[in-house]
């Protein structure tokens, strides 16, 4: 009998108990997405051997709202995009290295950069995990995930993110960082992966659209050790009352944001 001794004791927070605490305490729109990455298929899952070949991100929204699983090889990743470099599954390629890819296009259109320097010093602030020392890259609904998860992501707009830190940092302290400019796979679960902290990114080209996620969404990644904490604090906060999503509608005119008006502006002669 084959045993994963691998496999994490998570007692009073199961990861279908955490689930459902994010989905119904922060509102979220679809499922938070379970992300691991192995060197063989997790304990008890199979390959995906389906018709699809997707950008890794692109199935992570399947898995948000199909509630669907992915076990992924580097064959079943859609290689115009980068993504399957930052999260591991093979080599970038030397147009990406150079700066190129980003920058020139063959038809004349502008990249993403200005320039190759421009590319490669962006670079250097990825999150990248070293290339093929993953085979498998994960992805399911965290209410049904069938392997232990390394980090786990929520998608959802700037207030609810807002929300899941302050529950992550209610006992720790500290601050919550992110960036902006790396790849959405990059900056945040890739970077919540390998530094073991929560993180966020305000997006970039392929989030928005490849993986389809709406304008108003950010993705925020926690570390699988955060989370039980994470959810406790935000049980607690539900038991004793504290106002969540209490705030008036955004963007409305209100007396109190009026600055008073006293007659036209008139210069007054020197």
């Amino acid at each position: 009998m084959s045993v994963n001794y691998y496999k994490r004791i998570y007692y009073d927070w199961p990861l279908e108990r955490m689930a459902k605490t994010l989905k119904e305490i922060l509102r979220l729109r679809g499922e938070p997405i379970a992300l691991a990455w192995n060197m063989e298929p997790p304990f008890g899952t199979v390959p995906y051997a389906g018709n699809l070949k997707l950008a890794h991100c692109q199935f992570m929204q399947r898995s948000r709202f199909n509630r669907e699983t992915f076990v992924l090889t580097r064959n079943n990743n859609y290689q115009g995009c980068s993504g399957y470099s930052y999260i591991g599954l093979g080599d970038p390629t030397p147009t990406l290295k150079t700066g190129y890819l980003h920058s020139q296009r063959p038809d004349g259109k502008l990249g993403i950069f200005g320039s190759p320097g421009a590319s490669r010093r962006s670079l250097l602030t990825y999150y990248w995990i070293e290339p093929n020392s993953v085979k498998y890259f994960s992805c399911a609904p965290l209410s049904n995930c069938p392997f232990d998860p390394d980090v786990v992501t929520i998608i959802a707009d700037a207030r609810t993110c807002t929300y899941a830190i302050r529950a992550a940092i209610y006992y720790r302290g500290r601050s919550v960082y992110g960036e902006t400019g790396p790849g959405t796979c990059s900056s945040s679960w890739v970077a919540a992966y390998l530094t073991g902290e929560v993180k966020y990114t305000l997006g970039c080209h392929g989030a928005f659209g490849r993986m389809g996620i709406d304008p108003s969404e950010i993705c925020l990644s926690f570390p699988i050790e955060w989370l039980p904490e994470t959810c406790a604090n935000l049980e607690e906060w539900e038991e004793r009352g504290k106002p969540m999503f209490h705030e008036p509608p955004p963007n409305e005119e209100r007396p109190w944001m009026k600055v008073p008006h006293e007659g036209p502006f008139e210069e007054k002669p020197t």
